[in-house]
């Protein structure tokens, strides 16, 4: 890469439920990479509440895709299209290796699930050349990294990871193969923890000194032991455990519920299947609702309610408000809370590790928001040692956005992994030792905002650095990053956008800005200069 070349990273986490995209711009400056700001979401018009559902509607012939994301799972709704919608199909990948596959791993063949996520893939690729690329194709200034199961690579032989490996090739020209990065999720949970400042180093004559990183997706969860070195930020790995495992399972129990609560014959379901699979949606949906108030009422009573219809294939039509409460879903789920106790009990004795040992307890993964499985960890380890980021669904997809800067190894038992962010790869010095120059905004009747190093907000929003009192300019308008001798603006999604030179920007896209650029956010016009 030459020195001074931007290039676009963006990162995908193709989940079992939803799938996630992530976008971070890098800079080469001379031998060392920096990158410019934090990654950042970077929704599509198909995603919802920055997911992408894992859903895609087949065409009536079944040889391509109609719709993907929010659109396939609203057509769930509609019995005349629903046998048409497929989702959830990740769980069933490497199925076919597994002695004992449990029913959700069932739903669709090994060669279907891999079928389904590269038409998912194309589309996906297609929409962010449309939405977020504005060359006609994609070229050497744009990286793609995948996230993968860890345990695609560590059993089999690595066939499922090879197999996935060659699926996301045939996605892209052959000339950009060398430009597709595939990162575990666990590599991508650490790093975007430590990025975070999450994880804390605990020395090892600490009797607790391990750091357990509990990853819970919608179709498996994998446990990852180690200790970080309070010196060199290296992870020593002492173990991993994963198994099938996830919030899809809740999800599947409660739509039999559902069916029961709502008086559905089973068979009317049997002559309708694909109606379970709307089912299950609606109980996704309750049980993220119910877990949201008893997350947030620590102690106390709380309950979700929905009024749910579906119409079934032969035109009847079931309507009922349905109400979940704790005692409800324990009832219903419960046996699914003695799973995960279980799962963690035997990650513990496979990796020879006792709870004492244990120092702190990262929880990420969509699982993670699921009220029963943070209770059982509060009560397991002491509420004090238990991580939960915001957002704990994008910790993955963050740090396989920085994973490119941070240039780590693979994860495997006893290998060492230095955490490096690419702050601390490439330091900046200190705002009051630097000598390099002062950036600075400037309005047209010489009013100067100087810009610290670090991050500066602009917006209409009160605690936004640089304020701006305007109908034209959004609460969270954009952002400044200056780091060193380096400063690039982001809009971050505003109405009226960001314009550098007269030229709007991308969303979620740093730009990097030079002395002298013309900058605007809505009717706000500034020159950016050097003092």
């Amino acid at each position: 890469m030459v020195s001074g070349e931007q290039i676009t990273l963006f990162a995908l986490d193709c989940g079992a439920t939803n799938w996630r995209l992530y976008r971070a711009g890098y800079r080469r400056d001379g031998s060392a990479l920096r990158i410019l700001g934090d990654p950042q979401p970077s929704p599509l018009t198909s995603f919802t509440e920055r997911k992408l559902p894992a859903a895609l509607t087949l065409s009536p012939d079944g040889a391509s895709i109609e719709s993907i994301g929010e659109v396939a799972q609203m057509q769930l709704e509609d019995e005349t299209a629903r046998a048409r919608v497929r989702e959830y199909f990740k769980p069933c990948i490497g199925a076919h290796l597994q002695a004992n596959p449990l029913p959700h791993q069932q739903r669709y063949t090994h060669t279907q699930a891999l079928d389904y996520t590269r038409l998912m893939l194309v589309a996906v690729l297609e929409q962010i050349r449309r939405e977020k690329w504005r060359a006609s194709a994609f070229d050497a200034r744009l990286r793609f990294a995948l996230a993968y199961p860890v345990h695609w690579r560590d059993e089999h032989e690595g066939v499922l990871y090879t197999e996935f490996q060659a699926l996301a090739h045939s996605c892209f020209p052959e000339e950009l193969h060398p430009y597709l990065r595939f990162v575990a999720e666990p590599e991508g949970a650490i790093l975007s923890l430590k990025h975070q400042g999450l994880l804390r180093p605990l020395g090892e004559s600490d009797a607790a000194s391990v750091t357990l990183i509990v990853d819970v997706g919608g179709s498996s969860s994998d446990i990852i032991a180690g200790r970080l070195d309070p010196h060199s930020g290296e992870l020593l790995i002492l173990g991993r455990y994963g198994r099938p495992f996830g919030g899809g399972l809740y999800d599947a129990a409660l739509a039999s519920y559902l069916a029961d609560e709502m008086g559905i014959p089973g068979a009317a379901l049997a002559d309708d299947p694909a109606a379970l699979t709307t089912l299950r949606v609606f109980g996704r949906r309750l049980k993220e609702a119910l877990s949201r108030a008893l997350l947030q009422n620590a102690g106390g009573e709380a309950s979700a309610q929905r009024t749910l219809t579906l119409v079934l294939r032969g035109g009847e039509i079931y309507r009922q408000l349905i109400k979940l409460d704790q005692a409800t879903f324990e009832r219903v789920a419960g046996h699914l809370n003695q799973n995960f106790e279980n799962l963690i009990a035997n990650a513990l004795s496979t990796i020879g590790l006792a709870d004492g040992e244990i120092g702190q307890v990262a929880l990420v993964g969509g699982g993670a928001q699921l009220y029963s499985i943070v209770h059982h960890l509060w009560d397991r380890f002491g509420a004090e040692k238990i991580v939960l980021a915001d957002n704990p669904d994008e910790i993955v997809v963050r740090g396989v956005a920085l994973e490119y800067g941070a240039q780590m190894g693979m994860i495997r038992p006893g290998a060492s992994l230095v955490i490096e962010t690419p702050e601390r790869a490439d330091p900046v010095p200190d705002a009051e030792s630097t000598s390099g120059p002062v950036w600075q905004l400037i309005t047209p009747d010489g009013q100067v905002y100087s810009l610290e190093e670090g991050t500066t907000k602009v917006g209409r929003a009160r605690a936004a650095q640089i304020w701006l009192d305007s109908e034209k300019v959004s609460r969270a308008h954009a952002e400044i990053q200056r780091r060193g001798d380096t400063l690039a603006v982001t809009d971050l999604g505003s109405t009226n956008g960001t314009f550098v030179n007269g030229e709007r920007l991308q969303a979620d896209m740093p730009h990097l800005l030079n002395s002298g650029d013309a900058i605007r956010f809505g009717d706000r016009e500034y020159s950016v200069g050097i003092e």
